[in-house]
């Protein structure tokens, strides 16, 4: 029996049920784990009961109180009374009107000052749980500064308490203006250390590059900086700090994210070597928006055609083969590999189409796109058939069987069997098979093999082979307007 969905807020503003919010709220009023689930589950089963659909935030609270008196005692239960649960909104007072106080928003303001991503969220969810425990509602900004300093000196000390206050009266001073534009966006030391990591720069010296580039920055009269010149300024740091090769590929990668022409990555291998992670950690190097799964084209196209018309397109490539089996023919356990790429083939080519169109579009719309997938076989989507973009096909693989395995495994649990294990284990030769079918091709027609092993090896690996790629294609007028007369001539790491 399917429940109705359990919604938390107003007649007019409401937000799924969330038990693990109750949970939050628990342990913050010095529940543990075990029992602040325990609290949580009653408490959903029954609002169930009680056949609510959408319940205010003040009931919720009273409920969850009520349940924890019964199940955690009394101290328990007088501490989630006082306190402002996690599935409240504590207000601030601004300038433009009240707004929610948001941990990620604090988090990126503290990732200006100094801290990491890991630890500026650390401390950014210390003042939320201080804020909560105390029962606050609602304070002003300047509050939520005050507080944030605190936190700061007691976890960091006084140097990065001083330093987020000079940053707090500095607020907003700061501009980039980028090409073309007349409105300056404010600058992010935190955005420009990301930009210098997928480069290649080690966390150190991108931390250390990003806060001597702010602190000249800060020191001009001029308050709003071209962004060229940032740029110019962290080559200079990249070349004294680590040489030219990383200075050349962080301007190649400034390039890439406003190409001359669209560039099109094609990510191919089969089930289990991680293409899906790996796509979207290639998209955030390369600052490409935009990620599509071969998948879900093929889905699209399994909706408009039956499966009496293409029976190929409506299995999974590993057992296509049976489709092509002759009516009332016996099903063999395994295939012969003539007949398992046959099947694998077929459904390529059904699938080939609707991808040609979605690579055309991109390069009609001058988009960059990963396009990620099985699919994504050497010799069936040609770089040369797509004048206008900069077509970059690559193959993942996995040499190793029983990692090849594990990654099964691990895929099982982190999607709650949606994509169940024995499926694949059933027809794992078959897709160690279609591997090996696909690094065939992949040699014949000199595409790049990626080792799937390693997510952060794999990406670097295949930005690199993006970036020479880039640089290979550029025409003489493309290098010089984009990279400048003095480095026209740029290479790439000896390419």
């Amino acid at each position: 029996m399917t429940h109705p969905e359990l919604r938390v807020g107003s007649a007019r503003t409401t937000f799924p049920f969330s038990r693990g919010l109750l949970v939050e709220s628990l342990v913050n009023a010095g529940a543990s784990a075990p029992v602040a689930s325990a609290v949580s589950r009653r408490v959903e089963q029954q609002l169930r009961l009680a056949r609510r659909t959408v319940v205010s935030p003040a009931e919720l609270k009273a409920l969850m109180v009520e349940v924890a008196r019964d199940v955690a005692g009394d101290e328990i239960a007088q501490a989630a009374q006082a306190q402002t649960p996690a599935f409240q909104d504590i207000f601030v007072t601004a300038k433009k009107g009240d707004l929610p106080f948001s941990r990620g928003v604090l988090a990126r303001t503290l990732e200006d000052a100094g801290l990491s991503g890991k630890d500026a969220y650390a401390t950014a969810s210390v003042v939320d749980v201080r804020l909560r425990q105390q029962g606050v509602t609602s304070l002003s900004a300047e509050e939520i500064d005050n507080r944030t300093e605190a936190a700061l000196a007691e976890r960091y000390g006084e140097h990065l308490r001083l330093t987020y206050r000079y940053l707090r009266h500095n607020r907003g001073k700061l501009g980039v203006l980028g090409e073309g534009s007349s409105v300056p966006s404010p600058f992010s030391k935190g955005i420009l250390v990301q930009s210098m990591l997928a480069a290649g720069v080690t966390p150190d010296v991108a931390r250390k590059v990003a806060r001597v580039t702010q602190r000249d920055l800060r020191g001009r009269d001029d308050r709003v900086i071209p962004r060229h010149e940032i740029r110019q300024k962290v080559e200079a740091l990249l070349r004294d700090e680590v040489g030219p090769d990383v200075s050349a590929r962080y301007r190649l990668l400034r390039v890439i994210r406003r190409p001359p022409r669209p560039v099109i990555v094609l990510l191919g291998g089969v089930s289990g070597t991680g293409k899906s992670f790996l796509a979207a950690e290639i998209a955030y190097r390369l600052g490409i928006a935009r990620v599509v799964s071969t998948d879900s084209i093929r889905e699209v196209m399994r909706a408009m055609v039956s499966p009496a018309l293409l029976p190929t397109l409506h299995a999974s490539t590993f057992n296509a083969w049976e489709a092509l089996l002759p009516p009332g023919a016996p099903r063999p356990e395994h295939p012969d590999r003539p007949s398992l790429i046959a099947g694998f083939r077929d459904q390529v080519q059904q699938v080939s189409v609707g991808l040609s169109a979605v690579v055309q579009r991109s390069v009609q719309e001058g988009s960059s796109l990963v396009l990620e997938g099985v699919h994504l076989v050497p010799g069936y989507i040609r770089a040369d058939s797509y004048a206008g973009a900069i077509v970059v096909p690559l193959l993942v693989t996995l040499p190793d069987a029983d990692e090849h395995r594990r990654h099964f495994e691990n895929r099982d649990t982190e999607t709650a069997a949606s994509r169940p294990l024995h499926r694949y284990m059933g027809y794992f030769r078959e897709i160690r098979a279609m591997q090996d079918e696909l690094e065939a091709l992949a040699h014949q027609y000199e595409v790049p093999m990626l080792d799937g092993l390693t997510l952060d090896e794999s990406a670097e690996q295949a930005v690199d082979m993006v970036l020479r790629r880039v640089l290979t294609a550029l025409t003489g007028e493309e290098r010089r307007a984009l990279l400048g007369e003095d480095h026209a001539d740029l290479t790439f790491g000896g390419s």
